[in-house]
Parts: C-alpha cells; structure tokens; sequence
C-alpha cells in the first residue's frame, strides 16, 4: 500500500496547470509537460462495454485529423485530476466529462484481470475487473504527429 501513495504523491508532483485547449485542433487539449494531446469532445463521455473495447476505442479513434489514440496510463489520466475540486475533480480546461470512472491502460499487478481507474467525482483511483464499462478519453504522443497531424 505505501508503494501506492508514493506513486501518487509523485503524480501529484507533476503538477497541474500545463494543459490548455490545443490551438487550431477541435476537441483537443495538449499537455505540454507531458507531450501528449488528450480527446476532448462528446465522445469523451463514452462508455466502453469494457476494458479491451476501450483500447480498441481509442486506437480506431479519429480526432482533429489524427489516428491511433491510445488509453492513457494511470500516470497520464491522474494529472489530469484537480483534487482541489469535486463533481467533476478534473482540470477546468477540459469541457467533456462523465462524471464517474474512467479506464487507465495500467493493469493491477497483483490481478491482471483488473485495471486502474479514476473516479472523475471525488479523483479517488481504484482498481475494476477488466470486464467492467467505464468511461474512456484517449490520449496521442504529440512526437508521433507528422506536420499534417496524421500518422
């Protein structure tokens, strides 16, 4: 358990404050500290049947004319929380939200039928059966983007 509050500590660490809406990019929001663009639009909001069809999700997602997105690690999606907030307890900067859990792709060591999640309600991070639905907002490496944004 220690280990798990050293990470989270750590994630808090990173900060939040270096995302804003990506200029020129409908739905999208770029992280600068961490080089990635996160999905910002309706589809935000979607439930995935499970942990698999979120990765799937995100990989056929196109978005702002770029491909393959991928699910973001728990690192990546708690620097998005704002635990300064509640209902949602995420940065402001993001206009699509579930207020509810949202898929990592970090899978629970200890049972890998399971994997992160965080809960965008109170920023609280569980761990859920892999076979469970929760929400999905993808994530894309901004150094894998071509000057034309697809790749």
């Amino acid at each position: 358990m220690k280990k798990y509050k050293i990470l989270l500590l750590f994630v808090l660490a990173a900060g939040i404050g270096s995302v804003a809406n990506a200029k020129g990019l409908s739905g999208v929001v770029l992280d600068k500290r961490s080089g990635i663009y996160w999905q910002d639009n309706m589809g935000s909001k979607k439930s995935s049947e499970d942990w698999d069809d979120a990765v799937v999700y995100c990989d056929k997602l196109e978005l702002a004319g770029m491909e393959h997105w991928r699910l973001p690690t728990f690192k990546e999606l708690f620097s998005i929380v704002d635990l300064k907030r509640i209902n949602p307890a995420i940065n402001p900067v993001f206009d699509f939200v579930e207020e509810g859990t949202y898929w990592t792709s970090t899978t629970f060591v200890p049972n890998v039928s399971r994997a992160w999640t965080i809960d965008f309600r109170t920023g609280k991070t569980f761990y859920s059966y892999k076979s469970t639905d929760h929400a999905v907002r993808c994530v894309k490496d901004v150094s894998q983007t071509s000057a034309k944004g697809n790749k």
